[in-house]
């Protein structure tokens, strides 16, 4: 089975807000559905470039990571409908600068509150991690 290694960020801004952003219609592999953002990591690369190269592009910021809070693991099928293990290492992250976009994959973008959090139809990974920190 192959394996990708993805680092999570959970991007805050300065109120404490994580910024969600919700899949389109149809979008695998949970359609429908919110999430925090995500780049895969090639061996030798650093987490804050790839991070910041992958959300520059994506939906047009830039974050600076603050914390390290784990690793966590998943078996599903990847875009290409095969089924993958990936490795999470998940990373709190503020807001430094840019301009919010949409981009293709990316129907919409919302600060949400900590405590509102339950309120969004969030991905299974993302509902772990939520917990593990005990926003959920």
């Amino acid at each position: 089975m192959q394996t990708k290694v993805l680092v999570i960020a959970i991007v805050e801004n300065k109120n404490g807000e994580v910024l969600l952003r919700k899949k389109p219609d149809g979008a695998p592999p949970y359609a429908e559905t919110w999430y925090v953002f995500g780049a895969e990591l090639q061996p030798g690369q650093d987490v804050t470039e790839t991070l910041n190269k992958h959300l520059e592009d994506q939906i047009g910021i830039t974050v600076t990571v603050k914390d390290q809070i784990g690793w966590d693991t998943e078996v599903k099928c990847d875009l290409d409908g095969k089924e993958k293990q990936f490795v999470y290492l998940d990373v709190i992250c503020e807001y430094s600068e840019g301009e919010l976009r949409l981009s293709e994959g990316v129907e919409r973008l919302e600060w949400v509150a900590k405590d509102k959090l339950a309120e969004y139809d969030n991905v299974p990974p993302s509902v772990k991690l939520f917990r593990k920190l005990g926003w959920l």
